[in-house]
C-alpha cells in the first residue's frame, strides 16, 4: 500500500512540476511565498535566461511537452490505481512523461529546476531501474508476513 501511494504521489508531483511550465511567474516577480512552495513547486520563470530564446519554438515547445509530460504521468497514476489506463501502458507513460519534463526543465534551466530534475529522475529509475509496473505498484507481497526472508 506504501509502495503504490509513493508511486502515485511522485507521479502526480511530476505532472504538478511540468504543469508549472504554462503559467511561468511574471518577468521581475520573485518566486511564490514560501507557504506555498515558493519556486520549489513553482520552478518557472519569465525572465529566466533558457537555453532557447523567448518566442519562436521556445513558446510552442514548452506548452506542448509540459502538457504531454503531465497527461501521460497523470495517466500512469490512474493506471496505477486501475482506472481506464491498461497496466500494460505505465512504463511507456512514465518514460514518455518523464523525458517530456526533463526537456522542458533542461530549456528553462535554473536552480529552481533541482527538484522536478530529481522527481523525473526518480521516476526513470522506478520504471527503468526497479522496472516498477502498475500491477506491482498495487499488488500486495506475495511473501506472507511470517515468512520473510
Amino acid at each position: 500500500m506504501f509502495k503504490r501511494i509513493s508511486v502515485i504521489a511522485l507521479l502526480l508531483l511530476g505532472a504538478h512540476l511540468a504543469l508549472t511550465a504554462l503559467v511561468p511567474a511574471a518577468a521581475g516577480q520573485g518566486p511564490p511565498p514560501w507557504w506555498v512552495g515558493g519556486g520549489v513547486l513553482w520552478p518557472f520563470f519569465a525572465d529566466t535566461a533558457t537555453l532557447l530564446p523567448a518566442g519562436g519554438i521556445r513558446d510552442v515547445l514548452t506548452p506542448t511537452l509540459g502538457i504531454t509530460a503531465a497527461v501521460c504521468l497523470v495517466l500512469a497514476a490512474g493506471s496505477c490505481l486501475g482506472w481506464v489506463v491498461p497496466t500494460s501502458w505505465f512504463r511507456g507513460l512514465v518514460v514518455t512523461g518523464a523525458v517530456a519534463s526533463i526537456v522542458v526543465q533542461v530549456v528553462w534551466i535554473s536552480g529552481w529546476a533541482a527538484l522536478p530534475l530529481v522527481v523525473d529522475a526518480a521516476l526513470l529509475w522506478l520504471a527503468l531501474g526497479r522496472r516498477v509496473t502498475a500491477g506491482g505498484a498495487r499488488r500486495r507481497s506475495a511473501v506472507p508476513a511470517g515468512d520473510a526472508r
